[in-house]
């Protein structure tokens, strides 16, 4: 049934923490013998002509109580429960993603029962709904350790297979190309860890102190993909923390995006593609890139910044690093105090920079109000007149200490899955981690907007 000459690539990726409660959910409502079904309702994202991603948003796991029948032979949800989840969330515009599992450890594959009913249901939903839901189907072992999707055409007739993902980064690339011997002494960490930042892409926003040390850190670990977003030029006063940058650099205008792309070019005669955009995050163009990267870093000096690359993170359920640095005077003693923070929050909901106070919401509305609105504040006293200080080997602990973290990831020896927060703070010398579960804020504005239901009783609808 499944056609592979379609041109068009399927992805659906499910944050690790969200699929494990999913999983959980279906193992729990599992009786002895029986299959069971879970759902979750996606988001279209045209990545490209021929590249679709499906961004869950809510799941749902229905009980005992929801099902006419539900055997070995076959499931079927009372009419109640299944009229509840169209209007609920098809009528929302979201497609559907039906999971159900076969009995046994065996990889599963789709049967002649599913092909048919599946078919019909695909069919079903583009007459009854005018924005014409797609219908992904996923069979799984009784498990749910191995199983694969597909996707049906509005008419049910035919299907394709779907690339499915659940970890933190979703690397669906090429991995065949050859180990380099620039990174001979690296294969410590495996040869598919070095592939896989070989393909990865990574979209940095804030091209500055941290975020140039940062890019070229990266790129000779062997990241050789870029998008760079910030729409500033070089100053005399960027010289002191920006490696390689040069007073003529300065006299002749340089937009930083394009000296970081030529600290990225000259580790790499070939091979590498570095796309630059000299303009703000909230920028079409910049906001395109940052949907269709496989891993967001923000590494600017203001709130409102961030805060927008975490709501485009949240949007399009992009990977986000969040790095930073500050100085200031210990009051009780009159010395310098140094930080740098590196942020990750879990993918898709849990806690993020605005619910976690890793950035201020209050300084992000200040940044984006009109120059007068600034200039009153100023007086009033809520703004500094410098910027904060910075010095390069602060700058270098934080974005070195980010490429480690990108690394822990891609090469599996770093687990993120429920968000990280790490300050370190100078002359102390100390590392602090933050314990992530006081972070997670359920009624969010930002991040709540994912929605995990376990059905008990038809009752509850």
């Amino acid at each position: 049934m499944t056609h592979q000459n379609n041109l068009v690539e399927y992805f659906l990726h499910i944050p690790p923490k969200m699929w494990q409660e999913f999983c959980n959910n279906m193992l729990d409502c599992r009786n002895f013998n029986e299959e069971v079904i879970g759902f979750f309702f996606c988001k279209r994202h045209q990545i490209s002509k021929i590249k679709i991603r499906y961004i869950p948003k809510a799941w749902i796991v229905p009980l005992q109580d929801c099902y006419e029948m539900q055997s070995t032979s076959g499931l079927v949800l009372t009419q109640k429960f299944h009229s509840y989840l169209l209007e609920k969330y098809l009528q929302a515009g979201l497609h559907v993603v039906h999971i159900h599992t076969h009995v046994g450890e065996m990889a599963p594959e789709f049967s002649s029962v599913d092909d048919y009913y599946e078919s019909e249901y695909a069919l079903f939903l583009s007459k009854h709904f005018s924005q014409k839901p797609r219908l992904i189907s996923g069979v799984f072992n009784q498990s749910l350790q191995q199983g694969q999707f597909r996707i049906w055409d509005r008419k049910g007739k035919n299907c394709y297979s779907v690339n499915f993902s659940h970890s933190f980064l979703d690397i669906h690339k090429n991995l065949e190309q050859h180990s380099e011997i620039m990174f001979t002494r690296q294969k410590i960490f495996g040869e598919i860890c070095q592939k896989q930042l070989n393909q990865l892409r990574v979209c940095l926003i804030g091209c500055g102190g941290i975020g140039s040390v940062f890019a070229e850190s990266l790129g000779r670990l062997g990241v050789k993909n870029w998008t760079l977003v910030d729409p500033d030029q070089l100053e005399l006063v960027n010289l002191n923390r920006m490696s390689g940058a040069t007073h003529k650099m300065v006299e002749q205008h340089w937009n930083k995006v394009d000296y970081v792309k030529s600290l990225i070019k000259k580790i790499y005669q070939t091979g590498s593609c570095v796309n630059t955009i000299p303009a703000p995050i909230n920028h079409e163009m910049a906001k395109a890139e940052i949907a269709t990267s496989d891993l967001i870093v923000v590494a600017t000096d203001n709130h409102l910044s961030r805060k927008q690359a975490q709501e485009l993170a949240l949007e399009y359920m992009r990977p986000l690093i969040c790095l930073g640095t500050h100085i200031d005077i210990n009051p009780t003693n009159n010395t310098p105090r140094m930080f740098c923070r590196v942020t990750v929050p879990p993918l898709g909901g849990g806690w993020c920079l605005m619910c976690g106070n890793i950035i201020s919401l209050q300084k992000a509305a200040v940044e984006s109000a009109p120059i007068q609105i600034n200039q009153m504040v100023h007086r009033a006293g809520y703004l500094e007149g410098v910027n904060d200080p910075a010095v390069f080997w602060l700058n270098s602990i934080c974005a070195s200490t980010g490429v480690g973290v990108v690394h822990g990831i891609v090469s599996g020896f770093l687990n993120v899955d429920t968000g990280i927060d790490w300050i370190y703070e100078f002359p102390n010398s100390t590392w602090h981690q933050t314990d992530t579960k006081y972070l997670e804020t359920p009624d969010c504005y930002f991040c709540s907007q994912f929605d995990g239901l376990e059905v008990e009783t038809e009752a509850d609808i």
